[in-house]
């Protein structure tokens, strides 16, 4: 197996954060009480659907990050389309709060990932520059 270039390991250990976050936030709306661990911080009850969508994301973000380790082509994608919402979502600030910018400071991250991503170093490690024979 081939080693990841260090920051696909960097965006693989920041999606795996973001996947416990979300398993523990889908286990927290669900009502587990992680053993009386957090005593007086109220419990959300009947969350349901709120909580088992909170889960499957936790998992997902898990399957991303285990998939940039891995060198998968559908997580560099996963990755870039990721990236892609953060851009639209920093437009969309900057549409809202003009002259702040928030909107601009929150795109300077994700477009930087999404040309880190786009490097031909990276696309050579995830096998995405070979081209197709005619």
């Amino acid at each position: 197996m081939r080693n990841p270039p260090i920051l696909i390991s960097v965006l693989g250990f920041f999606g795996a954060l973001a996947g416990f976050a979300w398993l523990f936030f889908g286990l927290r709306l669900l009502g587990f009480d992680w053993f009386g661990l957090f005593g007086d911080v109220p419990a959300f009850e009947h969350v349901g659907i709120w909580g088992w969508l909170a889960i499957l994301g936790g998992i997902l973000w898990l399957a991303a990050a285990l998939g940039l380790w891995s060198l998968q082509p559908w997580a560099w994608m996963v990755a870039m389309v990721v990236a892609g919402f953060a851009v639209f979502e920093a437009f969309l600030w900057m549409i809202q709060y003009p002259g702040t910018g928030i909107g601009l400071s929150a795109m300077i991250l994700p477009g930087i990932i999404i040309l880190y991503l786009l490097s031909a170093d990276v696309k050579r490690a995830f096998a995405l520059d070979s081209q197709p024979s005619v």
